[in-house]
């Protein structure tokens, strides 16, 4: 029997429907102002920006992680179109990495009803690029610890240290970040995240547990398209193409024309205007 692309695309997304356990959801804003919650069973996590249109789910135990786009109606694949050797990846770091510590200040303040441990994220011993306040008593819960791991095995720095070499240190604290998620589900879950300005960058709000989570929050839309992140790119660069396509077949602009147009209707203003002040000096005589 010949399998269909629709067929296959079908047994991609069902393979991710399970029953849902009960889990946890953590909810977070910015520095801007700007809200997500995070929602996390036994095998995966929903990431949840604030706008409706579309979330993040990934698959904990393989790391896959698929952004659902509701206004496009698809399903994009996010691994990376880019594979970076295991040899490149070490040797760039060993040879431009600095060391970097997340070095203990002692107790922290309680945030949100959780008590905290001070830590400052520090490069070389010399740069300061942030406050992290953890809590311990966050990552008891396995089901939070076990997404706080699986978050740091995606994030090595590699990418920010690469782009450190090219244009600077900007980047390295960037880096040190990706860097020190390995020690979160060692040392506690971050509260709060405070840049060397003092200002808060980051703050959990509220952590719920548990939760029962409907099948249909925790899984893919059965309907949409599955696409990778290259084919996305070429349906948004084809759809660019023709709204160009419709710019450019619109007729061209006689901006001469247009200036002598304004020119004579500022003077038909002019003498309007001096009509109207005679008439109103000499009582419509």
């Amino acid at each position: 029997m010949k399998v269909s692309t629709s067929m296959l695309m079908a047994v991609t997304l069902l393979a991710l429907i399970a029953p849902v356990n009960a889990g946890v959801v953590i909810e977070s804003v910015n520095k801007h102002q700007q809200h997500s919650k995070v929602s996390i069973e036994e095998t995966r996590a929903r990431i949840d920006s604030g706008s409706g249109d579309d979330y993040l789910l990934m698959d904990l135990a393989s790391g896959k992680t698929y952004t659902v786009n509701h206004l496009e109606g698809v399903v994009i694949d996010l691994e990376s179109a880019v594979v970076t050797s295991e040899h490149i990846t070490n040797a760039v770091k060993d040879r431009m990495m600095p060391k970097v510590e997340l070095v203990k200040q002692g107790d922290g303040p309680i945030v949100n009803g959780y008590a905290t441990v001070h830590y400052r994220v520090m490069i070389n011993g010399s740069i300061h690029c942030s406050d992290e306040y953890l809590s311990p008593k966050a990552i008891e819960n396995e089901t939070v610890k076990r997404f706080v791991a699986a978050m740091a095995k995606g994030s090595d720095g590699a990418d920010n240290i690469i782009m450190a070499s090219l244009f600077g240190d900007a980047q390295m604290c960037e880096a040190a970040a990706d860097i020190i998620d390995d020690e979160y589900a060692l040392r506690g879950l971050p509260m709060r995240s405070v840049d060397p300005q003092g200002m808060v960058t980051h703050e959990i709000t509220a952590i719920t547990a548990p939760v029962a989570f409907a099948v249909e929050t925790m899984t893919l839309p059965a309907g949409y398209e599955l696409l990778s992140r290259a084919q996305m790119r070429e349906r948004l660069k084809e759809r660019a193409k023709a709204l160009q396509q419709q710019i450019d077949a619109l007729p061209e602009i006689d901006m001469e024309q247009v200036m002598k147009q304004q020119r004579e209707m500022q003077q038909r203003m002019k003498e309007s205007a001096k009509d109207l002040k005679q008439e109103l000096k000499t009582g419509f005589e």
